[in-house]
């Protein structure tokens, strides 16, 4: 598959999956699918996406969606599952009162938590 047929086919995924039947948000859903894309290939040392990461993809880009617009795509704007609890201690990131969440940090956040299946097609550097 071409590069340009595997977006086309996350695009796919990521709209079936979110249920979204219209085309208004495709110039933002494509961007991100992009940018993780890149993020894919840097992180694998690679020059082609597996078509066996198709669906790591539409996941990466459902999760960056769903943080970057909670309200629009599904997702809990109230809880960012990065709080740790020891004890009757409980640490979390600050609050976003006034505050947006930055792509760049969202993108690198997911891209850290599907390492796992990142590194399975990872290629060794010489």
């Amino acid at each position: 598959m071409t590069r340009q047929e595997q977006e086309a086919e996350v695009l796919g995924i990521v709209k079936a999956r979110l249920k979204i039947t219209d085309d208004t948000d495709d110039t933002l859903i494509n961007s991100y699918i992009t940018e993780i894309g890149w993020r894919i290939l840097n992180i694998c040392n690679r020059r082609d996406i597996p078509d066996a990461l198709i669906y790591v993809w539409a996941s990466m880009v459902i999760d960056v969606l769903r943080i970057e617009q909670p309200q629009k795509y599904g997702g809990d704007a109230n809880s960012s599952g990065l709080n740790i609890k020891i004890g009757d201690t409980s640490v979390g990131p600050a609050s976003k009162s006034g505050l947006t969440a930055t792509s760049k940090s969202v993108i690198d956040q997911v891209v850290f938590d599907y390492r796992a299946d990142l590194y399975r097609w990872r290629k060794m550097k010489w």
